[in-house]
């Protein structure tokens, strides 16, 4: 895997992670109606056009998600691998996305989600756009690699394999959170959900 485009992708991470907190903490403090651009971006230390960059509107930056995710660099890095392990590289590829650095901002989150319920429905419909966006790529990698083509529609296979794979994430991500061990007990989580769903699917008819 490239290492500029790995160094790329973290650093884009980071700064939307910083814009994703800034804007829980201000949404918090002042309402998700009150906080502006200019103030998010100000807590961010960065500009209001680098804002723009990452969040096409506040909501979103409160939210975290919006459909340009998986980013460019990161869907890159994606395409760059191989197929020996699809799963754990979708759910690697996912992780970028919905993992906050640490449990402090996941319980913002939640608080800010349980204060103002309409803020669900946009995080659902985003949620929805980053499993589309990133099933179009590992579609494309399902292609190339020629070991799926006995399968009679890829594009649908790959929402399966992602949506399985968001719900393995976020789970994982609930777990661990629970068990008061975020985030470095989540790799162990994320490896006992992933035995768990293979041993279901070895036993199914």
């Amino acid at each position: 895997m490239d290492g500029g485009e790995g160094l790329r992708a973290r650093k884009q991470r980071e700064t939307r992670r910083a814009i994703h907190r800034a804007a829980v903490g201000l949404a918090l403090e002042q309402g998700p109606d009150a906080a502006t651009v200019a103030e998010i971006s100000n807590r961010a230390n960065i500009s209001v056009r680098t804002f723009f960059n990452y969040y096409p509107c506040k909501e979103d930056a409160i939210v975290g998600l919006h459909e340009g995710l998986p980013s460019d660099a990161e869907l890159d890095e994606f395409r760059s691998g191989t197929c020996d392990d699809l799963i754990s590289d979708i759910i690697q590829l996912l992780l970028g996305v919905f993992s906050p650095s640490d449990d402090e901002l996941i319980l913002k989150h939640r608080a800010l989600m349980t204060e103002h319920p309409r803020l669900i429905q946009r995080q659902w419909a985003r949620l929805i756009g980053v499993e589309q966006r990133t099933a179009e790529v590992v579609a494309e990698r399902m292609r190339a690699s020629g070991a799926f083509e006995h399968l009679s529609d890829i594009p649908s296979a790959a929402l399966v394999l992602v949506v399985t794979c968001s719900s393995i994430l976020r789970l994982s991500i609930r777990k661990t959170i629970d068990l008061g061990d975020y985030p470095a007990g989540l790799e162990h989580r994320l490896g006992e959900t992933l035995t768990t769903l293979r041993e279901v699917l070895r036993t199914l008819p």
